[in-house]
């Protein structure tokens, strides 16, 4: 009887290991990346924002009673035509006082509210003082505030009135354009789709856009609304982040993989010989 040879399939101990090893070091590497990107953008916040937020003047409710009612009365005006006679042309022109109104006294307005007020309206734009509270580094349980002049372009799309802020120009320090672009539309009339006073008028509008100094709310029957809100760029920096990421982490792993199967290979190949 011939002594037994040792088995050429079995598998090295160290293969495995080796391969644990590569994924916990790729692991170890995407956190500390992510980590590293998240100090470096509180430190470029910091550049732009202030411990305490500028106050929001509003017009005050009390002793304005008179102008709020015309405005309302108007408001109503204009949905009960648009209602009532759907295939003619309506059109509702808001100044920049009626805008704040709307602001102090509309509940679906109530989180702008807290946020800006109407400067003025040029150039196809809404000019607002603006303070936004946003969140220091995880954990710290602080806030900070973005106080500035904040430029926003208004459209009409999905059935909602669309913001989207294109400039601020900060008190404190220029504020990128990167971080402008991952601040998302504020999309007014979103969640009131069916509530039974806004939905009805929000199915029949077909655009909003600021004309002269004036914020033009319009239905003309055959205009074609915007599809979709122009928020690509919000998501793009994102998805950029995110591919490097995924990219990185695949290619060392595969790399990582390659060298423990081939150094596994190779103690196979010197076991059988």
């Amino acid at each position: 009887m011939s002594s037994p040879t040792p088995a050429t399939t079995q598998r090295s101990p160290f293969a495995g290991c080796i391969i644990m090893i590569v994924i916990a070091s790729v692991a170890l590497l995407v956190i500390g990346m992510a980590i590293f990107s998240l100090i470096r953008q509180n430190q470029e916040i910091d550049k732009f924002t202030e411990a305490q937020k500028k106050e929001i003047i509003l017009p005050a409710i009390e002793g304005n009673e008179a102008p709020l009612n015309a405005l309302h009365e108007r408001l109503q005006a204009f949905r009960n035509e648009l209602l009532a006679k759907p295939d003619q042309t309506h059109t509702l022109a808001l100044s920049k006082e009626d805008l704040n109104f709307l602001l102090v006294s509309a509940p679906i307005l109530k989180d702008l509210a807290a946020q800006c007020s109407v400067k003025e309206l040029r150039d196809g734009r809404i000019i607002t003082e603006y303070s936004r509270a946003i969140n220091g580094m995880p954990g710290s349980n602080t806030l900070r505030y973005l106080n500035a002049q904040a430029t926003f372009r208004p459209t009409f799309a999905e059935k909602s009135v669309s913001l989207q802020i294109e400039k601020l120009d900060a008190t404190k320090a220029p504020v990128a354009a990167e971080f402008i672009a991952q601040i998302p539309p504020y999309r007014i009339g979103i969640d009131q789709q069916k509530d039974p006073v806004f939905g009805p008028v929000l199915q029949q509008l077909t655009a909003c856009e600021v004309i002269g100094d004036k914020l033009i709310l319009r239905r003309v029957p055959g205009e074609i609304t915007a599809l979709t809100v122009d928020d690509k760029t919000v998501k793009s920096s994102f998805m950029r982040i995110l591919r490097v990421l995924v990219i990185g982490f695949l290619v060392i792993a595969a790399t990582g993989i390659f060298f423990a199967l081939r150094t596994s290979a190779k103690r196979r190949s010197t076991q059988t010989i």
